[in-house]
């Protein structure tokens, strides 16, 4: 899921307030504000390269602004707007965190009671796993093993009926980190669990009750976990040295549907900020879930580090803070190449909500920057983007033999990846295009190629139990050899 920016978002602080209520247009502020939120948005996609983004606006209880922006497919010149379908990465959270709370509301699971008492069946090695509650889960303090780490990673099926289950079974044979309650670590398996938990206690499949409990309720008719029934996703791309925007499958399987693999578009998220901002109120004029219990998500329960940076509050699902200069509730996701960001301001009613089909930390600013401008300010323009190769790293001496030992093919969490010789070089296929491996040792080669975000990656082969498994690091496992 996303990974932390370089710099913090709390230096990028904005004025507190918020522009008065629009006029009673449908969908859109008084012109002069809307003009302006457009002139930021397309400025940021020029000056970042950036091949497609949305926003959306919420003011107390209406949808002000939602609006896409640039190509949502390069290649056909199939338009961005506020209906397209993009994966939204890990602010499935939230969502997520409202099943629960819903099986809250219907009596049927407590917060505070210990995960076990739901899921008998899963049998924990670590003894300390009997005492995880509900909501340690999602709030990150279970203690529960973070993302990939642990064994060799084995991608399961994408759209295998089993998955969420299987990765439920295999996250209780891992030891935790510590003990709950005592500690937080952001654990993409910990959300897993909270899926398995409502998959358990639904007695159907996550995927069905979060439709009909969570995302038909509020009004989100584009949204669901099914990714592979969805069509016209918006296209990802990588960014890359020489060519900016080059076009890349996002890593998606139904085993972490419930930590980050949601499908929504611009408009349904606009949908959700207004539920959160109003009590459990939605577009439909109905009541979701009582004060109380949205209250409950957005309250400050655990000391934590923001995905975005710096210090930060979680709550049951979101980031709590005071990031703009007031009250801030707030998430970010990622799938490598789709992006997804929500901001609230609670005591202003104010939530706007991005996407974004390229992975790129550097239009970050453009958050506080729509914040000023429905604050009153002028408009704040976004640095023109620079991407620097860096040298090609020195080539390590090292025999055929310790070469050819690592040709073939791996299962690994982006897919299959390929490992094969040319002359006397190794490469690769990973993430979707072809990469030289630059021998630094025997088993650790540098990644080569002209995708930005592999500068400075490597693959480390090792030989375990009669395996051959793939890590970028000593603790981040990618996958196994299969043949």
């Amino acid at each position: 899921m996303i990974r932390r920016l370089i710099s913090s978002l709390a230096s990028l602080v904005v004025i507190a307030g918020c522009a008065k209520p629009a006029p009673e247009a449908p969908k859109g502020p008084d012109q002069p504000i809307g003009a302006k939120l457009d002139q930021v948005m397309s400025g940021a996609l020029a000056k970042r390269e950036m091949p497609a983004a949305s926003l959306v606006v919420v003011k107390g209880d209406q949808v002000i602004y939602s609006k896409g922006f640039g190509k949502a497919d390069i290649a056909t010149g199939r338009p961005m707007t506020d209906t397209t379908p993009t994966v939204i990465g890990s602010t499935s959270k939230p969502l997520t965190a409202l099943g629960v709370l819903r099986l809250v509301q219907l009596g049927k699971v407590a917060l505070d009671s210990p995960l076990a008492r739901y899921t008998p069946d899963l049998k924990f090695t670590d003894p300390r796993g009997a005492a995880i509650t509900v909501r340690q889960l999602l709030n990150n303090r279970s203690g529960i093993a973070a993302g990939f780490s642990g064994p060799a990673h084995a991608r399961p099926a994408i759209q295998d009926d089993r998955a969420v289950e299987r990765i439920a079974r295999e996250s209780a044979q891992l030891p935790l980190v510590f003990a709950p309650g005592t500690s937080y670590l952001y654990s993409n398996r910990g959300w897993l669990l909270a899926g398995y938990l409502i998959q358990r206690v639904a007695g159907e499949p996550v995927e069905m009750f979060m439709k009909r409990e969570v995302f038909d309720p509020l009004g989100m008719t584009q949204t669901t976990l099914e990714f592979w029934k969805v069509d016209g996703l918006v296209t990802g791309y990588e960014a890359g040295f020489a060519v900016r925007n080059q076009p890349h499958p996002a890593s998606l399987h139904r085993g972490y549907g419930p930590s980050g693999m949601t499908v929504s578009s611009p408009r349904d998220m606009g949908r959700l900020l207004i539920a959160m901002l109003n009590g459990g109120r939605t577009v439909l004029k109905t009541q979701f879930l009582t004060p109380v219990l949205i209250a409950e998500a957005m309250r400050p329960q655990a000391e934590a580090e923001s995905e975005l940076g710096g210090p930060t509050k979680y709550g049951l699902g979101w980031e709590v803070d005071s990031s703009f200069g007031a009250l801030t509730v707030k998430k970010a996701g990622s799938v490598g190449t789709m992006v997804s960001l929500w901001i609230m301001l609670p005591d202003q009613k104010t939530g706007i909500a991005f996407t974004f089909n390229r992975e790129d930390y550097g239009i970050i600013p453009i958050a506080p920057a729509v914040l000023k401008v429905l604050a009153g300010g002028a408009i704040d323009t976004l640095p023109t983007a620079t991407w620097n190769a860096p040298p090609a790293p020195a080539a390590a001496r090292i025999s055929a033999g310790a070469r050819t030992q690592w040709v073939g093919r791996y299962d690994t969490r982006s897919g299959e990846t390929t490992v094969y010789q040319r002359g006397d070089s190794l490469f690769t296929n990973y993430e979707g295009g072809e990469g030289m491996l630059v021998a630094a040792n025997d088993s650790t080669f540098a990644i080569v190629d002209d995708l930005v975000r592999h500068a400075g990656k490597q693959f480390v082969f090792r030989k375990q139990g009669g395996r051959i498994t793939l890590w970028h690091s000593g603790t981040d496992s990618l996958g196994v050899r299969v043949r």
